[in-house]
């Protein structure tokens, strides 16, 4: 039979095994095959699997997919190590994560000093090269062979596909697969925490143990990862928020951000820039309630696709009146847009909202800023006819760039595609993805395509911005702009046409900034909190040397205040040297020392953050030119 390998044609025995056929394609360090959409062990028979004129893909570390599995079969050989430690310990689910992968234990009580331990007894694995052999299994036989694992037993009687197993070394687990070869392409692998997670996320079910790892095929990935995990821990924004006293997070509201005094800041500021941003681009800004009746939700589909994210509201007076804390804001928009007869000359109708919206996440799923249960969109929604969606997509995509140009943020543009869970014809799906893949590339972007990642409504523009290490893996999720030709006609949304005909309105979906808080977290991260002038909640601070130069200090500060400059005095009895140092640990922009020499010259000497040399300047002069700064939003502190 005739195969294509890297767009070629080959011939192939059909009993040749995909291994075998690897060494025709031009790849080296092949982990996996993948067929129509599929992916296979490398182990299996061509003829089995393809067909004449398939295309075979081969796939290593380098590919998405490749990590994932690669992950998947280093988090079996963890389990084969915690049964060997711990034989009374049951291993429930064992997935790879977008940076290694966990598994989850039921009967495990280890703690961090156990890791190491567990460690070796993987790394024994590794150099024993064991094979992962596949198992194809009856259900009958599947109970059976799991019948002391009820973890196990419950996934076996939810499937309604062809069940299979994997072996590697004496350890067997229940897998669809596929694995890599075998233990030996693993070179390097390290257990990073533990963590306590319940079964299927369900906090009334059983507790579980959960080990996170990861592993790679060369040492030198690895060490180069915890590089970028000590950076990280450098940069991550709970701790910076925590030094800075920007947020706190407490038990009495789980998952829900109390933004701080100085953090409010920070935040309005960064409100401030989004509704500027909307207002220039003509966007009419309305706020909504944060409930409304189930039934809407019904109508709109999110009850029953959203329904695990969604909280459900009852009146204590009346069980039988029942709402749901909006998730999002777009059915009120439509409400808004039904509210009087439109015409094609309403359109596009740009409505926005910072909306303060509700969303369940699993609590292990949270994150700070990042991740929370409680969000303020940058969210906006826009009514248009089908001939205005690449225009406005093209505008918002500007609106996007602006954003990341002014933060000096990388984007990368991926288009996501129809989700196996959906609303809508294929038809309306097809004419959705082809006009976002036709305006990424009229404006020239370049985008990747991420088959099934869509919204349950319509297709999406997702945009992620490049994080301190320049790696795609690691970009942060910010902006998107969805496109919807379902949600409307669900609510009855119309408008009258040139034709004198009722059509029924596109929705697109957009948000900038994604939520405030998230990008607030995102934006610490990036400049490891030395905040833009713009966004830092001091500005400039005052230390006169002794309290005889606390009016000189004064008289300076109300010059910078009538200029709405964000500027304090430290006058304490502390010693200039750790008044210094607190503003630096503060991360204030400008400090300023002023002692009888500036007094008598009317000038002041500037320590800028981030520069060694002190910077001697007349009043007026540095007042004029951090005003300026701070106006135009710019990155660059220096006062030259």
């Amino acid at each position: 039979m005739r195969v294509i390998i890297d767009g070629i044609e080959v011939d192939v025995e059909p009993n040749s095994t995909l291994y075998q056929l690897s060494k025709k394609s031009r790849k080296r360090d092949v982990l996996i095959a993948k067929i129509n959409g599929k992916l296979y062990d490398l182990s299996r028979a061509v003829g089995d699997i393809a067909k004449e004129g398939d295309v075979i893909e081969f796939l290593t570390f380098d590919d998405k997919e490749g990590k994932e599995v690669f992950w998947h079969s280093t988090s079996h050989l963890l389990a084969a190590a915690v049964k060997k430690l711990y034989p009374d310990a049951l291993p429930t689910i064992g997935p790879p994560i977008d940076e290694g992968f966990y598994y989850d234990f039921y009967n495990l009580k280890i703690g961090d000093s156990d890791l190491p331990k567990l460690e070796e007894e993987v790394k024994k694995l590794v150099k024993d090269d064991v094979k992962f052999e596949r198992i194809e299994l009856t259900k009958e036989q599947a109970r059976e062979m799991f019948k002391d694992n009820k973890f196990k037993l419950e996934i076996i009687e939810e499937s309604n596909e062809a069940l299979s197993a994997y072996r590697d070394g004496p350890y067997v687990d229940l897998c669809r697969g596929p694995h890599i070869p075998s233990s030996g392409y693993i070179k390097a692998v390290k257990l990073l925490k533990l963590s306590g997670s319940y079964w299927r996320g369900d906090s009334k079910r059983e507790t579980l143990t959960r080990i996170y790892g990861i592993s790679f095929p060369k040492e030198s990935l690895l060490k180069e990862y915890l590089q970028i995990l000590e950076e990280r821990k450098r940069r991550d924004h709970k701790v910076i928020g925590k030094e800075l006293e920007l947020f706190m997070f407490t038990e009495i509201s789980p998952g829900s951000p109390f933004i701080l005094p100085d953090g409010f800041v920070v935040y309005n500021e960064l409100l401030q820039y989004a509704r500027e941003l909307d207002k220039k681009h003509g966007y009419m800004e309305v706020m909504t309630p944060f409930i409304g009746r189930t039934e809407l939700w019904k109508k709109t589909g999110h009850l029953e696709k959203y329904r695990e994210n969604m909280y459900e509201v009852v009146p204590f007076s009346d069980e039988n009146d029942k709402y749901v804390l909006k998730p999002m804001n777009c059915p009120f928009h439509i409400a808004i847009f039904n509210a009087k007869t439109r015409s094609y000359r309403d359109l596009p109708f740009k409505l926005s909202e910072f909306g303060i919206v509700h969303r369940y996440e699993l609590e292990g799923t949270l994150d700070g800023l990042l991740r929370t249960r409680v969000l303020q969109q940058n969210d906006a929604h826009v009514f248009v006819s089908e001939e205005q969606i690449e225009d406005i997509v093209s505008e918002i995509i500007e609106m996007m760039n602006e954003t990341f140009r002014l933060f000096d943020m990388k984007p990368i543009f991926v288009l996501a595609t129809r989700p196996e869970k959906r609303i809508g014809s294929d038809e309306l799906w097809d004419k959705a993805e082809n006009a976002l893949r036709n305006v990424l590339e009229k404006i020239g972007v370049n985008f990747t395509v991420k088959e099934g990642d869509g919204a349950f409504y319509g297709p999406k523009i997702d945009v992620y911005v490049l994080d301190f290490t320049g790696k795609p893996e690691y970009a942060y999720a910010v902006s998107t702009v969805q496109l919807d030709f379902n949600l409307a006609g669900l609510l009855g949304a119309k408008y009258m046409g040139k034709d004198d005909r009722e059509h029924v309105p596109i929705i697109i979906h957009r948000a900038i900034l994604g939520s405030i808080g998230r990008f607030m977290g995102i934006v610490l991260e990036h400049t490891a909190g030395n905040l833009p002038l713009w966004l830092t909640p001091i500005q400039v601070v005052i230390l006169p040397v002794s309290k005889k130069y606390e009016d000189f200090a004064n008289s300076i500060a109300g010059k910078m205040r009538e200029r709405n400059i964000r500027v304090t005095i430290d006058g304490s009895e502390s010693t200039l040297e750790y008044r210094i140092r607190n503003a630096r640990l503060k991360r204030i922009p400008y400090i300023i020392v002023v002692g009888e020499k500036e007094m008598n010259e009317g000038t002041l000497t500037v320590r800028v953050r981030g520069q060694k040399d002190l910077i001697k300047t007349e009043i007026e002069k540095f007042v004029e030119k951090i005003e300026y700064k701070i106006h135009s939003r710019s990155m660059d502190l220096s006062l030259n």
